[in-house]
């Protein structure tokens, strides 16, 4: 008699579904934040997103909101960088590698990706008739696979991030804290590009 193994994921099935996962994190995130709560949640990941990114968007609104005023779409410099990028993607490009320019990685910032992209895509409803939504969903699908995905698969993936933010021990202030942080060079980014 045969016994029959079932085989574990193999690492590259593993990122496949955590790209996946990510980009339709990033759309149910996005359209959320755009239609309210007529988008439905599909899984304990876009839950906890929607919990902790609504949280970080009231805790942080007075920065975030100054960041969102300060974007002028027609004063983003061309930078060699990002000059194949429409302006909100450049945009969300220089935001996020400003949050990550300190070479820190922590589920906070990767949920500031999330609400960054919210801001803009809202900005671009309000300004461009939501000309450039599905560019920025994937623009931010794009960064979070390609940059931040070792960081992801490292720390158990979209379930590690469920379970960090589900965590009783967990400190929000310690997340918070350091996104003041963040939240400074966000604001030097805007002014910078505001003027």
């Amino acid at each position: 008699m045969e016994s029959s193994r079932v085989s574990a994921p193999s690492i590259t099935e593993e990122k496949d579904e955590i790209i996946s996962e990510t980009y339709s994190l990033t759309r149910n995130f996005i359209m959320y934040e755009l239609d309210g709560s007529s988008v439905k949640v599909n899984t304990k990941a876009e839950r906890t997103l929607r919990q902790v990114g609504d949280e970080m968007l009231e805790r942080h609104r007075t920065v975030l909101n100054a960041v969102s005023k300060r974007l002028r779409y027609s004063d983003v410099e061309v930078n060699e960088k990002y000059k194949e990028y429409l302006p909100d993607e450049r945009l969300f490009l220089m935001l996020a590698d400003e949050i990550f320019k300190d070479t820190k990685e922590n589920w906070g910032r990767i949920v500031c990706l999330f609400v960054l992209g919210s801001i803009l895509a809202r900005k671009n409803e309000d300004e461009h008739h939501g000309e450039h939504i599905e560019a920025i969903i994937q623009t931010i699908g794009n960064y979070i696979a390609s940059r931040r995905l070792k960081w992801i698969v490292r720390n158990g993936g979209w379930d590690g991030f469920v379970g960090f933010f589900d965590n009783a021990a967990f400190d929000y202030n310690k997340v918070w804290k350091g996104l003041v942080f963040v939240g400074i060079g966000l604001t030097s980014i805007a002014m910078a590009l505001s003027r």
